[in-house]
This record gives structure tokens, C-alpha cells and sequence, in this order.
């Protein structure tokens, strides 16, 4: 078990167990580390055995719309649903522009529909390579969705999209907050739990890794 210790002026420790099976705790200086990983060691082996499993699912092939496509080597890039497959071209900035113009129009399509029903008006549309959150609503009501979302279902692109238009009227997550997203997403306490598997499972897939250039 590989063990990060961060000492930060925080009031009360926290674990983490990231996708790599590193385990992180983040506690106050003179904390006692090793009492608090005895404490919850069944909750971390469980955790570790969690993300073991993760990790043989995320190199079963290239994650898309919640499916694993088959992975060839080609000059140009290519997105083929009927029989999936992708091809990857030697530069991985072409076929990351790929996946924004096919996310950005599925997105556009889903913020325009949420947008009416919900009762909000929201700035300019961005789709970015974020390495830290699904997305985010600036004050000036812009959004911004992370390209990693043309990895997951797309029930759970729907979430993210309400989540970050509810912005829109709240800017925290506020009791208030989370009473207008289940308006429109009820079940957003299970999206919520799926999107950090698939986040796990995009920060452990080799093409993924090759894409943002993380190897």
C-alpha cells in the first residue's frame, strides 16, 4: 500500500484513494496517521480492490459513450459507432478536436433543451481539456464542459449539463441548489457516484493517457 501523507492546516483529516491505488491523507500537522489508516483499513482495501477492477475495465479499449471501442492505428482520426472502432493518428491533438466537435454537438443540443425547461439563460458554451471537474459556470453565466464527458453515458452527460445550469441561479451547492437539480435529474446522487468510476476509469485508460499527454 503506497501511502501520500500531506500536511495542510485543515481542521479534520481526509482520505483518498486515488486511481493509481495511491493512498492520500491530507491531516493537520501532528495528526496520527497510521491510527487513522488502521481505523479504516477495510474501508481502504475495499477501495483498492475497487480500483483494480476499474483499472482492467479501463484497458479493455477506448472509452466512448459509455462503451469500450476497439482501438486501430490510421493517419486520420475516425469515430466508427456502427462497428466500433476508433482510429488513432499519430497526433493526438487531431483526434482530440474530434471528440470536441462530436461532444459539442451532442452538448449544445442537450444545454439549448435544459436551458428552456429549467428556466435559465446561460453565456457562451465552451468544451475544454480539463484535467480536475466535468465542468463549471463561471459568474457571466459561461459554461464549460470537460471533452472527457464523450467517454460516459450519455444519461450522464444530461446530468452534468443540469448540474451546471443550475449554476446559473445558484452559484454554491446549496440545499436550494441540489433541490433544483433533482427537479430535472432526480437520480443525480447515483450520476454523481458513476461520473467518479468513469473519471477513474478515463485517468487509468492508456489512450486517455496518450491524449492529454500523461505518459
Amino acid at each position: 500500500m503506497e501511502i501520500e501523507v500531506r500536511v495542510r492546516p485543515v481542521k479534520y483529516a481526509r482520505l483518498e484513494i486515488k486511481p493509481d491505488g495511491k493512498v492520500v491523507v491530507t491531516a493537520p500537522p501532528g495528526f496520527n496517521v497510521e491510527r487513522l489508516i488502521e481505523k479504516h483499513r477495510g474501508w481502504i482495501e475495499g477501495k483498492l480492490a475497487e480500483m483494480d477492477g476499474l483499472k482492467e475495465v479501463a484497458e479493455s479499449g477506448f472509452p466512448f459513450k459509455g462503451e469500450f471501442y476497439r482501438v486501430i492505428r490510421g493517419p486520420r482520426p475516425k469515430v466508427h459507432e456502427r462497428f466500433k472502432t476508433i482510429t488513432l493518428p499519430p497526433d493526438p491533438r487531431s483526434f482530440m478536436n474530434l471528440l470536441k466537435k462530436l461532444l459539442r454537438k451532442e452538448l449544445f443540443d442537450l444545454v439549448e433543451h435544459y436551458s428552456k425547461e429549467m428556466g435559465v439563460n446561460p453565456g457562451k458554451v465552451f468544451i475544454r481539456d480539463q484535467r480536475t471537474r466535468w465542468g463549471s459556470c463561471s459568474p457571466s453565466k459561461n459554461i464549460s464542459f470537460n471533452v472527457r464527458l464523450i467517454a460516459v453515458p450519455e444519461e450522464l452527460e444530461k446530468y452534468v449539463v443540469v448540474h451546471e445550469l443550475a449554476h446559473i441561479k445558484f452559484m454554491d451547492h446549496s440545499r436550494d441548489f441540489w433541490n433544483f437539480v433533482g427537479r430535472f435529474y432526480p437520480d443525480y446522487k447515483s450520476a454523481r457516484a458513476e461520473l467518479k468510476k468513469w473519471w477513474s476509469i478515463i485517468e487509468l485508460n492508456p489512450y486517455w493517457r496518450w491524449l492529454e499527454g500523461r505518459q
